[in-house]
């Protein structure tokens, strides 16, 4: 139970930066840290470690080294239009040169939360595809 937010461009992904700073522009509320951001990414980086290591997924060296190299410059995002209606508000990671994905807490976050979802494609220019 997912989405994913990918590209249009052929120049590929905005910047982390970016991305903020146009959700910032069009939600009324955001909350963006760096810190989280990096944190998520390592997290990320040990269950790959941990899954090819019990060979749960195939090696994948260059996406690992990839993710340790832009680590320091993702950012964590968690935006809506009401922080107290947490059904409809979404948080990501969000990854250099990565899709945005996101994940939601029950069928019910994830229908409230679609107006967002729209919203977040259409400022950064992305297509919306099921995770």
């Amino acid at each position: 139970m997912g989405h994913r937010l990918l590209s249009k461009s052929d120049t590929g992904y905005l910047s982390p930066r970016e991305v903020v700073n146009r959700i910032n522009a069009v939600f009324a509320y955001v909350e963006a840290s760096e810190d989280e951001g990096r944190e998520h990414v390592r997290d990320v980086v040990a269950q790959l470690q941990s899954m090819m290591k019990e060979g749960a997924i195939p090696q994948d060296r260059q996406y690992l080294a990839h993710l340790k190299r832009v680590q320091d410059q993702a950012i964590y995002v968690y935006f809506g239009d009401n922080p107290g209606a947490e059904n409809e508000c979404l948080g990501t990671a969000i990854i250099p040169g990565e899709p945005i994905l996101f994940d939601y807490a029950s069928p019910e976050h994830e229908q409230a939360a679609r107006h967002i979802l729209e919203r977040c494609a259409i400022v950064l220019g992305y297509d919306i595809n099921e995770a």
